[in-house]
């Protein structure tokens, strides 16, 4: 009669052994970033790829994207110095640099095109608004674009984001 009750008790303790050991390990993909978070509280980044512990039922993983990510803005009407209605379509290529300011300040990749789509917008209406339409289509255009590459970028690595192309 010991033995069965034993058996089970053994059965028991092994199944939580085992629930234990499968929560405190978690794994991150080449393509992802891990935010080790302990009751609301980040602890470290993990970047490397790879098999890694936790503490189980305490800890969670939240995985951020590495890879560069895209953001299609709508075409918008900008008026240019000399008074001149452009329409203009634009994109940035972007990639999360910090992990940790980016769960802070954004949270979500859904968040973030919203914000860069603001910042594009505006970072598009200041540097064509100060040119005229004739150096937009066709005198300056790589050096305009570079400009509003370097804008959004200075105001999007407040985020953790570095904006690479434009």
């Amino acid at each position: 009669m010991k033995s069965g009750y034993a058996g089970i008790v053994a059965l028991f303790v092994i199944l939580v052994l085992a629930v234990v050991g499968y929560s405190s390990l978690f794994t991150v993909r080449q393509t992802e970033q891990a935010l080790l978070v302990r009751l609301g509280e980040p602890i470290r980044v993990v970047t490397e790829p790879g098999l890694n512990f936790k503490v189980p039922f305490i800890d969670t993983v939240i995985r951020i994207d590495k890879r560069i990510l895209d953001l299609e803005n709508p075409s918008q009407e900008v008026i240019a110095a000399d008074q001149k209605r452009l329409v203009v379509d634009a994109f940035a290529r972007y990639r999360i640099k910090n992990a940790l300011r980016f769960y802070q300040s954004i949270g979500t990749i859904q968040a973030a095109n919203i914000q860069l789509t603001t910042l594009l917008n505006a970072a598009l209406r200041r540097v064509l608004g100060e040119v005229t339409f004739i150096q937009v289509v066709r005198d300056e255009r790589e050096v305009l674009m570079g400009r509003i590459r370097e804008q959004l970028d200075k105001q999007a690595d407040a985020y953790g984001i570095e904006v690479i192309d434009v």
